[in-house]
């Protein structure tokens, strides 16, 4: 089942993509939407939901492939892969055995951006 990670008006935090939206029919909004969501900070719900190997995500290096657009008549959408890295923090003890490795690992999101003033939902999609 799809994990919502919708934020509404009605929500503490509202987000909006105008950038993303703004970059629908260019060739680089891919880019241009990982940053926008990077900037807004709505990736680190979704990213440590997602985690299968670690413990602890890390949004710094993260890669965004669009898997797939389509529009509708009052919403953009996209399906979105999201390679990143977790971590399975230790005690960082000088004496600690375990180092901090990272971790590979893989979410796919479903965006969708509302056409009349760039209101976005973002939903976890099960593997």
């Amino acid at each position: 089942m799809p994990q919502n990670f919708t934020l509404s008006t009605q929500s503490t935090m509202m987000l909006t993509l105008p950038a993303a939206h703004s970059a629908w029919t260019q060739p680089n909004f891919g880019a241009v939407l990982l940053a926008e969501l990077q900037q807004t900070g709505a990736l680190i719900g979704p990213l440590q939901q997602g985690i299968c190997r670690g413990s602890h995500a890390l949004t710094d290096d993260v890669s965004l492939m669009v898997l797939q657009r389509s529009e509708g008549d009052d919403d953009l959408r996209v399906k979105a892969g999201l390679s990143y890295f977790s971590i399975i923090p230790g005690c960082a003890c000088e004496a600690d055995p375990t180092p901090m490795s990272e971790l590979p690992e893989y979410v796919e999101l479903r965006v969708a951006i509302r056409r009349t003033d760039s209101a976005a939902t973002l939903e976890l999609l099960d593997d």
